[in-house]
């Protein structure tokens, strides 16, 4: 259900901003929420980097997750 969820999203956005030059969405979760690693992958979602925690709003290192509008 999320993983249809972020699809209907991601193509909302591409949809209507490409021609505002949108090119990238990026997604980031904490490290060790393996669930939403598997809906960012299901999505096309490409790892793209780990990020460092950036405490308090993101207390733990986070992947960074990249899907351009070719994919």
């Amino acid at each position: 259900m999320a993983s249809r969820a972020l699809e209907a999203l991601t193509s909302w956005a591409f949809d209507t901003f490409e021609a505002d030059g949108l090119e990238r969405l990026e997604l980031l979760h904490q490290v060790d929420n393996l669930a939403s690693c598997r809906v960012a992958q299901k999505s096309r979602y490409g790892f793209d980097t780990i990020l460092p925690a950036a405490p308090p709003s993101f207390p733990r290192d986070g992947h960074l997750h990249i899907r351009r509008t070719s994919a």
